[in-house]
């Protein structure tokens, strides 16, 4: 029987150690690995943050828009709701004349069953 022998580094590695990151061992290399990720992080977070400006110069807009839509309804319905008022006073209007006149007529008839109630008692 032959005997398979496994090294004690990969056995439960999932990966070769030679993809591992290395190391600097030099204090001036990671002094340039540190500069080179925290220029990359500045840069990604100059790129967030126009993203994020643009996102939000989008979402103004809108608001803007949904806001201008919405005055626009408030305009129109305050239109209407002021020529519903008109047609409501010209109807006051009407009807008070109309009582007026009623008015006229029931003592003009009060005055004539008046006359010809003083001719029948005569």
């Amino acid at each position: 029987m032959a005997t398979h022998l496994v090294k004690p580094d990969s056995r439960n590695c999932k990966r070769p150690r030679d993809l591992e990151p290395q190391v600097p061992d030099s204090p001036q290399l990671s002094s340039l690995g540190k500069s080179d990720s925290s220029f990359s992080e500045s840069s990604g977070l100059f790129y967030k943050d126009e993203a994020l400006e643009k996102d939000l110069n989008d979402m103004s807009k809108e608001i803007n828009l949904m806001l201008s839509t919405y005055a626009k309804i408030l305009s129109e319905r305050a239109a209407v709701d002021a020529s519903y008022i008109d047609e409501i006073d010209g109807l006051f209007k009407e009807a008070n004349t109309i009582e007026n006149f009623l008015i006229q007529k029931r003592e003009l008839l009060r005055q004539r069953f008046t006359v010809i109630a003083n001719t029948l008692h005569r």
